[in-house]
């Protein structure tokens, strides 16, 4: 007779080679954004790029993530995961072999927009399958805790990876290294992932698209950032970055106009009156407009202001990344026993902490200044991006797993791109700026991603209470 449990090994090892996966896919697309950020000073050098353009090599990817992701989630939620995952996987492929062989920035920019459309379409089904996968609560909470985690290695992997590639092949090499990952990812998905649809076990075809929310949500996002970005080239009172701000305002105020009266709406707003679910995403904003931009900045700093090679800039992120890749699964393993909110409050105060203590970093200041801060940034992080990946798919049913995901993933990526245009308009302009110039660039980004951070950490900490 067949024993309980030799029936249930084929599921479980069914499902770590489904969580391998789905993981590897995640860790590809965050791998991309540290690799790159390393990248920048040679792009910079190479292609004659002033920090503005940096800004977009960076943002151009994001921003395409950040607003296509909502639609991304609702093609899993009605054609299927498995199927949209791989279609993402393709495309991120595609465009990365193409981002190698760009003869300036603004080609380059744009199929770093065409790489974020892949990524859009990929990484909301990176969740929901894990929502599919995982039907126990806690095995869910612990399989989740492992994507957050292995997220954080590419943190770790990223900056060092990025750095010997640009110092050995240069900085195309970057995004030639993703097309073996991308081939590994496909053959693992079709191996143990399961085609589902979230509602009722056979795919189907979709409805017809929100398409007005999608234009005006995307849009909204790409004028902010613009005029952030701007303002910090022309001033932030000129008359260009005023007009794109206001633009992007205004279609924000339609995008949820539209949103509210939609049918079936891009982005179910009614979600957010699930207090889990609105915290969640409220911390997925600050948690990448504080990390993201960090990265930024001091990939920037190492090289420019303390003259590191590549590969050392990218050695003195690992306090940061080791930190969140060792919390981010620990607080997995406890999120069904202390709940969300208590670790969400937690990371935000580190976050905000961390940012201060980074205010001492300089021209002359040694390592240990920034490693300490780092590592408790690290801490914060991995303290927040288990528990509002859980939060978010525990508070919706599983028919609403793809959208669900996709919206806290845009929130996290909106934090991003916010904090690039931000805390990056703060800095000088030229490209080879540094020193006590930079610096004091550097120190007004540092103060301006405290105070997000600290707003973020005192209402989590009241909703908590």
């Amino acid at each position: 007779m067949t024993s309980l449990h030799d029936r249930l090994r084929p599921r479980a090892q069914h499902q770590g080679v489904a969580l391998l996966a789905v993981t590897l896919g995640q860790f590809l697309l965050q791998l991309d954004l540290t690799v790159v950020n390393v990248a920048l000073p040679a792009v910079g050098r190479d292609l004659a790029v002033p920090v503005s353009g940096l800004q977009w090599v960076v943002d151009g990817y994001n921003l395409a993530v950040a607003s296509l992701l909502l639609t991304g989630g609702r093609l899993g939620d009605r054609w299927g995961h498995k199927r949209v995952y791989l279609l993402g996987l393709t495309v991120f492929a595609a465009a990365s072999a193409a981002c190698a062989t760009a003869p300036s920035v603004h080609v380059l920019v744009g199929l770093r927009v065409l790489q974020g459309v892949g990524a859009a379409i990929e990484l909301p089904a990176t969740l929901a399958i894990l929502r599919h996968t995982f039907t126990d609560a806690r095995e869910r909470a612990q399989a989740v805790g492992v994507w957050a985690g292995v997220a954080g290695v590419s943190l770790v992997v990223g900056p060092v990876l990025g750095g010997w590639l640009v110092v050995t092949a240069g900085w195309r090499a970057v995004f030639l290294a993703n097309l073996p990952v991308c081939v590994v990812v496909a053959v693992l998905t079709v191996h143990a992932v399961r085609e589902t649809s979230a509602r009722g076990g056979t795919a189907r075809r979709p409805a017809a698209l929100d398409l007005p929310g999608q234009l005006l949500g995307g849009a909204a996002l790409a004028l902010l950032a613009g005029g952030a970005i701007e303002g910090g080239q022309l001033g932030f009172g000129a008359p260009l970055p005023l007009a794109l701000v206001a633009a992007g305002a205004a279609l924000l105020a339609g995008f949820v106009a539209v949103e509210r009266r939609h049918p079936d709406p891009l982005l179910p707003l009614g979600l957010f009156r699930r207090p889990g679910y609105a915290l969640a995403n409220v911390n997925g904003v600050v948690m990448g407009f504080v990390t993201v931009g960090l990265l930024f900045l001091f990939a920037l700093f190492f090289q420019q202001v303390r003259h590191d090679s590549a590969v050392a800039a990218g050695v003195r992120f690992v306090p940061l990344t080791v930190t969140f890749v060792l919390a981010g699964p620990l607080v997995g393993r406890f999120v069904h026993r202390v709940g969300h909110r208590a670790p969400m409050a937690a990371g935000a105060v580190l976050l905000c902490l961390g940012t201060l203590l980074l205010l001492r970093a300089g021209p002359h200041t040694g390592y240990g200044t920034v490693a300490w801060p780092f590592a408790l940034v690290g801490t914060g992080y991995g303290l927040l991006s288990s528990p509002m990946a859980s939060a978010v798919l525990t508070s919706v049913p599983a028919h609403r797993a793809g959208t669900a995901s996709s919206t806290n993933l845009t929130a996290r990526l909106v934090g991003g791109v916010l904090g690039i245009a931000v805390l990056g308009a703060l800095l000088p302009g030229g490209s080879d700026v540094g020193g006590a110039t930079f610096t004091a660039g550097l120190h007004a980004a540092l103060l301006v991603a405290a105070a997000v951070a600290g707003l973020g950490a005192g209402l989590t900490s009241a909703l908590a209470r």
